[in-house]
């Protein structure tokens, strides 16, 4: 059975933590290096792209710049849109002007997948000129307004700009975007109309739409807010101020680059100055590096797996160990008293397991040497005190008992003296001619009858002796002359300067316990702690404290003698043994 605190699940624990914390150590490390760096490329080569897109929307730039200022120095384009006709030939005339410029000029004023419109201020003739074939008298009347005032004014500049419903009646491209300019006079900067270059959003999105990969999005963004194009065409022509925001935040950082460490997402943003846009590029690592994750979560399983024949190994390699341990401690553990047990050492086990068999096994031989010593010390000592005290008899008793006899002899009283012979003969087998430390509740009390009979033989009957016994218990054992000493002293003391008394003894079994009880109705006594009495208390030199001593000797503290008394009351004895037969 595994103990959390023993060696074994120690070793265990700790080993398996430490394949635990360093896989997962190494699996955190290696994925965030990896990470790092294939961020680091990505954005490198995003960045470098992005500056390939600028170079390239550049370059579609000045095709649309240089349209718009052919169309503002041109002569017949200001004609056509601001000269008054009377006649019908005076309009054709116009037309036909302006149909030769477009003929001579044609490759200047088309920038590819676009188309222009220019026209004239409401207060001037109001003419325009748009050339989308399908739906060229279409022209905004709000789109000056709308698009070519900034802050109160119309600055002199071109203009992008994004709608989803401005050229809906009349531009074929599915998103667009057109650039504003006004047209100014040459002498007086006056405002005679205006240009618009309507290009197909998709000549932007070309520029750019070989670098969008999944998880990278793509989008140019004018600094109003308005997204002019995107990867995204669900965002075309919409205004995302939160977008601008972040494209703003990242075109202020270092080298035009901000991450999000929390979102993992990073962003890469170029500002286009001709556009007054920026180029803005949007990386979800976490789609865009998926592969990588993926690979992280397989090189979680791979150390899970690992772990988990790790965990096999270091049990088996573990049990190899500190099974010979185990087995020591196992030994120790069942060797209990006195039955110590040898362990029998393993060859297989460690140098260190092997030299604490040896000591363990050194010391339970010495331990039973010592014990099997004391063992027989402590039998030789019993037997010592036993002989000791059975030579202790007083004498004062054998004189007055033959005293007894003698008187009555001379009575002829000899059934009497026969009798009182008998007792006093099975006294002396019981207390000397015998060496035996136990003997029978049966005998016990037998030897106590033999010596109460002589004791009423002569002091008279009026000393009475009630036993009750239990049948259960004339056949346990007891140490011999356990009771007789607490009787002697109730004749003697316990009934001083009274004319009779009664003492009851009592044996029962309980349980494991044999209860021994001697109660008298004398003059009771004060018993000290140590239950010691006076010296001339005792009873033949076996007095109460030897009795407790031998109990305790044989059997232990949980057992032996206490004492109940109430001067005036009498006292009650009450002797506690293990039940042995």
């Amino acid at each position: 059975m595994l103990r959390i605190n023993s060696l074994f699940v120690k070793i265990l624990g700790l080993t398996l933590s430490g394949i635990l914390i360093a896989s997962i150590i190494l699996t955190f490390a290696s994925t965030s290096i990896s990470e790092r760096l294939l961020l680091d490329q990505v954005v490198s080569n995003a960045s470098t792209n992005l500056n390939f897109v600028k170079d390239d929307l550049s370059d579609y730039s000045d095709d649309i710049v240089n349209a718009i200022l052919e169309i503002n120095s041109s002569q017949e384009f200001k004609d056509y849109v601001t000269k008054p006709t009377v006649t019908e030939l005076d309009h054709l005339n116009l037309v036909m002007k302006l149909g030769k410029y477009l003929t001579t000029y044609n490759q200047f004023l088309y920038p590819k997948n676009s188309h222009i419109i220019v026209s004239g201020m409401p207060n001037t003739a109001g003419r325009h000129y748009s050339s989308n074939a399908i739906k060229w008298d279409k022209v905004p009347k709000d789109i000056v307004e709308r698009y070519m005032v900034v802050d109160g004014t119309i600055p002199n500049r071109i203009l992008y700009n994004s709608s989803q419903d401005l050229f809906d009646n009349t531009v074929r491209y599915e998103h667009y975007i057109f650039a504003t300019k006004p047209l100014l006079d040459s002498t007086s900067d006056k405002m005679y109309g205006y240009a618009v270059v309507i290009i197909d959003e998709m000549n932007i999105q070309r520029k750019y739409r070989q670098y969008v990969t999944k998880g990278t999005e793509i989008s140019l963004i004018s600094s109003a807010g308005i997204i002019l194009s995107s990867s995204d065409k669900s965002t075309v022509s919409t205004k995302d101020l939160n977008l601008l925001m972040l494209a703003k935040k990242a075109q202020m950082a270092s080298n035009g680059i901000i991450s999000n460490t929390l979102n993992k997402e990073t962003y890469i943003s170029i500002y286009l100055p001709i556009y007054d846009a920026y180029l803005f590029e949007e990386i979800d690592q976490l789609t865009a590096f998926a592969p990588l994750y993926n690979i992280g979560n397989t090189i979680v399983k791979v150390v899970i797996i690992v772990l988990l024949i790790s965990m096999l190994f270091v049990y088996w390699i573990s049990r190899r160990i500190t099974r010979p341990l185990y087995t020591l401690v196992d030994t120790m553990h069942k060797s209990k008293g006195s039955d110590l047990k040898q362990h029998h050492n393993d060859t297989k086990g460690s140098y260190e397991t092997n030299v604490l068999s040896g000591a363990y096994n050194d010391l339970v031989h010495e331990i039973d040497h010592h014990v099997g010593n004391l063992i027989l010390e402590q039998k030789l000592r019993r037997k010592a005190d036993l002989t000791a005290l059975q030579m202790q008899i007083n004498p004062h008793f054998l004189y007055n008992t033959l005293s007894s006899i003698k008187y009555l002899a001379r009575m002829q009283r000899n059934d009497q003296v026969d009798h009182t012979i008998d007792s006093l003969i099975s006294m002396l087998q019981s207390t000397i001619g015998s060496t035996e430390d136990q003997v029978t509740i049966e005998t016990e009390i037998e030897t106590l009858k033999h010596y109460v009979y002589i004791n009423q033989v002569r002091y008279g009957e009026h000393f009475k002796v009630n036993y009750q016994i239990s049948d259960d218990c004339l056949q346990l054992s007891v140490p011999k002359l356990i009771v007789q000493p607490f009787v002697e002293n109730a004749f003697f003391h316990g009934f001083a300067g009274l004319a009779s008394g009664n003492i009851n003894i009592f044996v029962i079994k309980q349980d494991n316990l044999l209860i021994i009880e001697i109660m008298d109705d004398g003059i009771g006594m004060i018993v000290s702690d140590n239950l010691e009495t006076p010296k001339r208390q005792q009873l033949s030199g076996i007095g109460i404290r030897n009795v407790d001593d031998r109990i305790r000797l044989l059997f232990g503290g949980d057992y032996g003698v206490t004492i109940q008394s109430e001067l005036g009351y009498g006292t009650a004895i009450k002797i506690i043994l293990p039940v042995s037969s």
